[in-house]
């Protein structure tokens, strides 16, 4: 089964449980965002109400990113929750101009041909569960910003203490002055 189920495969009376594999392929990750590196894992359930479906479970699966300090690559594993409200497209479906969006408008989604497709909404909640600093380890030393070393691999020698940018000189000696 995929992550598009069909409207009318949902009981009216019930929930439609899910319990599906998908594979990394079909989620077009950007490669500066990380890398799949196994099937995502969707469980959860689907539930009516009139035309409108309420999908709530839980997503894991492992991405690959780059380290934000050393550039090493981590494997990051994702669990998270997700809560997705879809209704029906309108006529037209994408609003114009005019329309004005409300707060509530910002969380539901829509679906179209009593086709319910999940794929957005399980990656967007991937992608939120990713840590904005993105660090091989607490500690992670990262790399010297004058010969390039990986500091945690190796010493620099370089000496950061006594080097400014050229560019903030001034400021420095604007700072020895209010001394």
């Amino acid at each position: 089964m995929s992550l598009v189920i069909d409207f009318d495969d949902i009981p009216e009376d019930e929930e439609l449980i899910l319990d599906l594999l998908q594979s990394p392929e079909h989620f077009k990750v950007d490669p500066e965002e990380g890398v799949l590196q196994q099937d995502v894992h969707v469980q959860g359930h689907l539930s009516k109400l009139g035309r409108e479906i309420l999908f709530k479970g839980n997503i894991s699966t492992e991405i690959e990113l780059v380290c934000s300090r050393c550039l090493e690559p981590l494997r990051y594993p994702v669990q998270a929750r997700i809560t997705s409200h879809f209704v029906p497209d309108k006529e037209g479906g994408i609003p114009d101009a005019d329309t004005e969006l409300h707060a509530s408008d910002i969380e539901v989604e829509t679906y179209s041909d009593n086709r319910i497709d999940l794929t957005q909404a399980v990656y967007d909640q991937m992608m939120l569960s990713l840590p904005l600093a993105r660090l091989c380890k607490d500690d992670c030393r990262g790399i010297c910003s004058h010969c390039g070393v990986n500091c945690n691999e190796q010493s620099c020698t370089c000496s950061d203490q006594d080097s400014v940018d050229p560019r903030l000189a001034v400021l420095k000696t604007l700072k020895d002055k209010l001394k």
